[in-house]
């Protein structure tokens, strides 16, 4: 008989002696979170539906079970996740499945995919508005920067928004780099001011330092001149 990976999500932390009590009158194999918050089991079962159900069973009354969930695709590449309902909800999904003439099940199908669906345009709407904010409010330089201050292209944030975020918020310089090395830096306008300002400092002080250097190179003539002995002819 398969086995099923099943994570426990837990109402609160679950550690030493509770775990043990869990894994021996389960019988089955467990391994917590390093936070204790969540559980992964091996269920030997049909299939992760029936899994689901063995866990339920024998766990519903020795953990403080909040979301069952497969942690691998099944066959049909889904993830399943069992979510227990009071009797109220249970009441209320059968009557408006009932209305849409659905089944429970197939009402609640319906229902996450729609809310899927919202999420996936609100997100991508989210999206476009971050790269149009990239693309007209900062600058893009092809200078490296400090190898702290570069970033993968493959790690790169996700959403787009927590870029942004991190940008605009701290004024700070992101070096965008590939496999080959350095693709771009991306520096928000708070931060090219700023190196512009600085740039300004510096040179001033150049300038004054070279003045400087050119009013102790006149001073310094003239005194050397006084420092020396008279020359004085001596008579034939």
């Amino acid at each position: 008989m398969p086995l099923h990976a099943i994570e426990i999500i837990l109402t609160r932390t679950v550690r030493g002696v509770e775990l043990k009590v869990a894994r021996r009158i389960s019988g089955m194999p467990m391994a917590s979170s390093h936070d204790g918050k969540s559980i992964a089991v091996l269920v030997s079962a049909r299939d992760e539906e029936l899994a689901i159900r063995k866990v339920w069973r024998r766990l519903q009354d020795s953990l403080p079970i909040d979301v069952l969930c497969t942690l691998f695709p099944g066959p049909d590449g889904i993830l399943r996740m069992s979510i227990p309902f009071t009797y109220g909800v249970k009441r209320r999904i059968r009557s408006w499945a009932r209305a849409a003439g659905k089944s429970p099940e197939e009402f609640l199908s319906t229902a996450v995919k729609e809310a899927l669906a919202r999420d996936r345009s609100t997100d991508a709407a989210s999206q476009d508005c971050a790269l149009n904010f990239l693309l007209h409010s900062c600058t893009w330089l092809d200078l490296p920067l400090e190898i702290t201050d570069r970033l993968a292209v493959s790690r790169l944030p996700l959403p787009l928004e927590n870029l942004v975020r991190r940008i605009s918020t701290s004024g700070s310089r992101l070096a965008i780099t590939g496999d080959a090395g350095p693709i771009a830096t991306l520096v928000s306008e708070q931060e090219l001011k700023r190196l512009d300002d600085l740039l300004a400092i510096t040179e001033g002080e150049r300038g004054e330092r070279d003045n400087v250097s050119g009013a102790r190179g006149h001073k310094s003539t003239p005194e050397k001149c006084a420092g020396e002995s008279p020359h004085v002819e001596e008579p034939p």
